[in-house]
């Protein structure tokens, strides 16, 4: 008894050394207008894709493509669509090099259509149709800002 009082004493002692802690957590974003409040108060904001739980369009195929990115800037259009996109070099399944566009756009209601380009390189030719999907947030796509808790603990 003694010896358990006395190791929930020390315990108890350690508080106060650590009365301020902050966790880096991130925050899920539910709507657009989550997402939009986190890019006005300074945020950084990542989303997650999976594009098996999102809709192909006409003459797009299924695809298993898991991927992430921080969104570096965006825009808002007139008619309330949050867009922003993303770039990068690769390699295509038959060895040759290529650039990839993606272009995002978040409705108000929630859903996301997701188009990506291809181009061949150097001279930037269109490589083959232009995919795109139907997401929604939450459901193929998921926001996530940088935002963090902080807990206080007191005497």
């Amino acid at each position: 008894m003694i010896r358990i009082t006395f190791v929930g004493t020390l315990l108890l002692s350690l508080v106060p050394v650590a009365s301020v802690m902050a966790l880096p957590f991130p925050l899920s974003l539910n709507t657009q207008s989550e997402i939009l409040a986190a890019f006005d108060t300074g945020h950084a904001v990542s989303v997650s894709i999976k594009l098996s739980n999102c809709i192909p369009e006409s003459g797009t195929p299924v695809s298993q493509t898991r991927g992430s990115l921080h969104i570096q800037a965006y825009r808002l259009t007139a008619d309330g669509t949050l867009a922003f996109s993303d770039e990068h070099f690769t390699v295509s399944d038959d060895g040759k090099p290529i650039q990839q566009f993606m272009r995002y756009q978040v409705y108000k209601n929630g859903n996301i259509r997701f188009t990506t380009y291809m181009y061949d390189l150097p001279a930037m030719t269109p490589r083959g149709s232009v995919f795109a999907y139907q997401c929604a947030i939450n459901s193929g796509m998921h926001f996530y800002s940088d935002y963090s808790i902080t807990h206080f603990y007191s005497d």
